[in-house]
């Protein structure tokens, strides 16, 4: 069985994104209504991994906030100074949508302390894999300013970190729905780190992740995006990693797998379009760890992002979980309202997306050429 641990604090549900609709603040036309990002929403997913015997195979560990030292690995000084001193006002605007409180920064440094920790523990042979259950997600986040709810790049600081440590090639694999902007930035042109994203094409950001955006000069290569169709459900999502995360990832070779694990690919969640079920994440997530315990050793770490459907999200998090806890999967009461749906089946214009990469990426298409 896996040596798995679990990563969360309290302060990271205290953080607060604020009154609005969707990712828009209150303004002229706009209600004051409940987020869908609220924190709450957590604190119950986790409560549900308690209350299932699942957490009981974890070692549950409190991350320490990330250090100066941490987030400028990835993150200027201008930026982090502004997250600081809105959060401080109580409240504010940090970025572009990604609304703070007072407890933001803390809890926005505790996500990424638990990210980077959970990194350092893995490498080190402490666990052999990890799950961070943290807000405010991250990949989002540029280099220089807080976006959609992200105010600083969770994944991405714990892969620099891995990076210093002395993981020599780290690959990050994104499955939540919306392209992350953040990560991609971040990487485009570093060749030590392979960057996969599948998401909802043209979601969020606009004109964000296309199946031409492969990276640029030394990390020509080494930046993947699978804009799935809307209405994408578990088929296609799987054959995205078994047609193109796999032969990727064999033939990067890494050292290290991060997964930014966001669960608003769903069929409940309002903020995305697509159809998985907690059978597609209990199914992808352990895909995942098999990789992993092919190429890296089994060293692989999970990162919450997007999640915001209330009802949904605890047991999207739980089929999480107890695939990297080697379980398996769990009774979803919500399972037979999404699992009918024609959208289950990959169609030919999801297919489509997936033989243009086999065919035409630079790292596949090579693979594609060798094959008998």
């Amino acid at each position: 069985m896996p040596n798995p641990a679990w990563y969360s604090h309290e302060i990271c549900f205290w953080h607060d994104p604020g009154p609005g609709s969707g990712y828009v603040p209150v303004g002229p036309g706009i209600e004051p209504l409940r987020q869908f990002a609220v924190d709450p929403d957590l604190r119950r997913s986790e409560g549900l991994v308690k209350a299932s015997g699942v957490m009981d195979h974890f070692t549950q560990v409190s991350p320490v906030p990330a250090s100066d030292e941490d987030l400028l690995l990835v993150h200027t000084p201008e930026h982090i100074d502004r997250v600081e001193a809105t959060s401080a006002l109580g409240a504010g605007d940090a970025g572009v949508y990604a609304h703070v409180n007072y407890h933001s920064a803390h809890a926005a440094r505790l996500a990424v302390g638990a990210c980077v920790q959970a990194t350092t523990a893995v490498l080190e042979g402490r666990f052999d894999r990890a799950y961070c259950l943290v807000r405010p997600p991250g990949h989002h986040a540029e280099p220089d300013r807080a976006m959609a709810l992200c105010l600083y790049n969770n994944v991405a600081v714990a892969a620099r970190a891995a990076q210093r440590r002395g993981a020599r090639r780290v690959l990050i694999l994104d499955w939540d729905v919306h392209h992350g902007n953040g990560i991609q930035r971040t990487f485009y042109e570093d060749p030590d780190v392979l960057y996969l994203s599948i998401h909802q094409e043209g979601l969020f950001p606009p004109a964000s992740g296309l199946v031409t955006e492969t990276g640029a000069g030394p990390g020509a290569g080494t930046t993947v995006n699978v804009p799935l169709p809307a209405g994408s459900g578990h088929e296609a999502y799987l054959a995205a990693i078994t047609r193109v995360v796999r032969p990727a990832a064999r033939a990067f070779a890494p050292d290290l797998i991060l997964v930014a694990a966001g669960v608003d690919a769903s069929g409940h969640d309002p903020m995305g379009r697509m159809m998985c079920t907690s059978r597609t994440f209990h199914t992808m997530t352990s895909m995942m760890c098999d990789l992993a315990d092919e190429l890296t050793a089994g060293r692989i770490v999970f990162a919450h992002e997007g999640g915001y459907s209330a009802w949904y999200q605890p047991m999207l998090v739980l089929g999480t979980a107890t695939a990297i806890a080697g379980l398996p999967e769990p009774q979803d009461p919500f399972l037979h309202s999404l699992e009918h749906l024609p959208g289950q089946r990959l169609r030919p214009h999801q297919n489509q997306v997936l033989e243009r990469l086999e065919s035409r990426h630079p790292l596949l298409a090579e693979l594609t050429e060798r094959a008998p």
